[in-house]
């Protein structure tokens, strides 16, 4: 039953008329939701994380991706992770409620809203006053693993030229120390339950333990289903960094570790390393 109340949810999601059911509504939701925030960058490997969690029967996502930013236009332009980017703050939440009252309409209360549009890194501040209500989950993934999945997913090796694909991986890697400082101070200043995308696949069942120590609510989660990411096939939870860093050419490595080499302190704060011949205990970060 859980299962098929999911499986209608992201059909309607995926449905064209679906903003249909984000825009404000007249009527008011009888109770202010609890939001569960995982920070993140993208790529991170944050959506199998996400779906692990929405297996519990008290959770809803915003949007199939549980990426609430794709719900409100001004959110997701081209400018989204400048952090002096102005929101209309009023539009959010109203549009955000009015899909957490619509879906409750459909299926019956849901007691958590689990959403983690990358770019919410950048402007927690505000994030956190519109929405009080909330927990924080802090989720990051080793750099050369996301470079490779930026590069080969959007970039693919036959269209582009080396040139270009060594200055997408300069500026993804780049993109991932300014993130990755971001999620730190986050940590620092929020005590928030922080774990990588490593951490996550060596021991799910750990992690959800953990995240639901300080979420109660989140029940019936089953790390034991298969899960649908992107294209891929549905699949048991694996780490998938080995598979991924074997595409980057021994140059590409290099270029990246050229940029982090500069980042020790922060990477070892993840359990990574700027060394990709060397395979670490906790990131297999640069694992050849």
């Amino acid at each position: 039953m859980i299962r098929k109340t999911k499986q209608l949810l992201r059909k309607i999601f995926r449905s064209p008329n679906a903003e249909e059911h984000s825009r404000p509504r007249d009527s008011q939701i009888q109770r202010e939701p609890f939001f569960l925030f995982i920070l993140t960058p993208p790529h991170s490997g944050s959506t199998a994380l996400a779906q692990v969690l929405n297996s519990a029967y008290t959770s809803m996502f915003l949007q199939e991706r549980a990426e609430g930013q794709w719900l409100v236009p001004s959110m997701c332009q081209a400018d989204r992770w400048n952090p002096e980017k102005k929101i209309d703050w009023e539009t959010v939440r109203q549009t955000w409620l009015s899909r957490v009252q619509f879906v409750e309409e459909l299926v019956g209360r849901r007691e958590i809203v689990i959403e983690k549009s990358p770019p919410n890194l950048v402007r927690t501040k505000q994030l956190f006053q519109v929405f009080p209500n909330h927990k924080v989950i802090v989720f990051n993934r080793n750099p050369y693993a996301l470079c490779a999945s930026v590069l080969y997913r959007m970039h693919p090796a036959s269209l582009d030229s080396e040139p270009k694909r060594l200055a997408i991986l300069e500026k993804n890697t780049n993109a991932w120390i300014f993130r990755s400082r971001l999620l730190k101070e986050h940590i620092k200043h929020f005590k928030p339950v922080a774990f990588t995308y490593e951490d996550f696949c060596r021991d799910p069942g750990g992690r959800v333990k953990e995240i639901m120590a300080i979420v109660p609510e989140l029940r019936g989660v089953d790390i034991t289903r298969e899960i649908k990411v992107k294209d891929y096939r549905p699949q048991h939870i694996a780490n998938q960094n080995p598979r991924q860093i074997a595409n980057l050419l021994p140059s590409e490595k290099k270029a990246i570790a050229e940029i982090l080499n500069s980042e020790e302190e922060l990477l070892r704060f993840f359990g990574y390393t700027s060394d990709w011949q060397k395979s670490v205990e906790h990131g297999d970060a640069g694992a050849s």
